[in-house]
C-alpha cells in the first residue's frame, strides 16, 4: 500500500514535466513559459497574444501593442541539467520501488525522492540565474558583463537593486514546478512511513525469537 502511494506520487512528478514550470511575466501576463521538458531542452514557448493581453490589462484599445523596452523578449537558455537530472532521478526511483524488500524499497524511495526534489528546485533556480544573466545582457546592449554588471547584486547596467527586483518579479514559478516538488515530498514522506513500519515490525519480532 505504501509503495503504491510512492509510485503514484512519482508518476505524478513525471507527468508534471509536461506542465509549465516557469514563466517570464509582466503586468500579470505570461510573456513566455517553459515546461519541465522545455527546461531540459533549453526552450521557452512565447505567448503570441502577450502584447494584447498587457494592453487590455492597462486599458488600451483592442489591437494596440505595448512596448516594454525589450523586457518582453524571452531569455535564451541552454539545456537545464538540473531538470534532466530530476527526470532521471524520478525514473530510477520509480524503478527501485519494485526492487528488494519493503524496507529497502522504502529507503530507496526516500533517497531518490529527496534527490529528485532538490534537483527540481535546482532546475528553477538555474533557470532564474540564466534568465537574469541573459536579460541583464540585453539591457546592457549585449555588452560583455563585468563583475559590477552581473544581475546577482551588481549594477546591472545602471538599474541596480531596482532592476534586480524587477527581474525577480518577472521570473515566476508555475503549477508544474509545484506539482513535481509536492509529489516528490509526498513520495519521500510515504517512504519514511514505510521505513518506520518496517523497523517497527522487525523490532516486535525480536523478543519472540529470544
Amino acid at each position: 500500500m505504501i509503495m503504491n502511494i510512492v509510485r503514484i506520487a512519482k508518476v505524478v512528478a513525471l507527468l508534471a514535466f509536461v506542465l509549465p514550470w516557469v514563466a517570464v511575466s509582466c503586468n500579470g501576463t505570461d510573456i513566455a513559459t517553459a515546461s519541465g521538458i522545455g527546461l531540459i531542452q533549453g526552450t521557452m514557448t512565447e505567448n503570441p497574444d502577450a502584447a494584447n493581453q498587457m494592453g487590455a490589462a492597462m486599458g488600451m484599445p483592442a489591437g494596440a501593442t505595448t512596448s516594454e523596452g525589450g523586457t518582453s523578449d524571452k531569455p535564451e537558455l541552454g539545456m537545464n541539467f538540473f531538470a534532466l537530472g530530476a527526470a532521471i532521478a524520478i525514473v530510477i526511483g520509480l524503478g527501485l520501488t519494485f526492487v528488494g524488500g519493503a524496507k529497502s524499497a522504502a529507503r530507496n524511495a526516500i533517497v531518490t525522492s529527496l534527490v529528485g526534489a532538490a534537483l527540481v528546485y535546482g532546475a528553477v533556480w538555474s533557470f532564474k540565474e540564466s534568465a537574469k544573466a541573459d536579460m541583464a545582457s540585453e539591457q546592457s546592449g549585449g555588452a560583455a558583463a563585468s563583475p559590477s554588471d552581473n544581475p546577482f547584486g551588481g549594477d546591472m547596467s545602471g538599474m541596480g537593486a531596482m532592476g534586480e527586483n524587477m527581474l525577480n518579479e518577472m521570473l515566476q514559478e508555475r503549477i508544474g514546478f509545484w506539482l513535481a516538488l509536492g509529489a516528490l515530498i509526498v513520495a519521500a514522506g510515504a517512504g519514511g512511513v514505510g521505513m518506520a513500519a518496517g523497523n517497527g515490525g522487525s523490532a516486535s519480532v525480536r523478543p519472540d525469537s529470544m
